[in-house]
């Protein structure tokens, strides 16, 4: 990985440049890593709309047992 840095009058790193290759190696893993956290985000909204609808009865709440089992 060899990086290329653009410095201002002072000395003061402004910019990088990087080779294609790595440039699509990162946007590809940020990629991921959104769509992973993502789908985290979604995990958690749709356990926290379960627990809305228990706190209100429309649903039956499980043991902690099943839902372990589920897993």
């Amino acid at each position: 990985m060899s990086f290329q840095y653009t410095y201002d009058a002072k000395g003061k790193p402004v910019g990088v440049f990087v080779p294609i290759n790595e440039w699509e190696r990162i946007t590809s893993e940020l990629k991921k890593t959104k769509s992973g956290k993502a789908a985290v985000l979604n995990s958690i909204k749709k356990g926290m709309k379960q627990v809305e609808q228990i706190e209100k009865g429309k649903v039956k709440a499980i043991s902690l047992k099943q839902l372990l089992d589920e897993l």
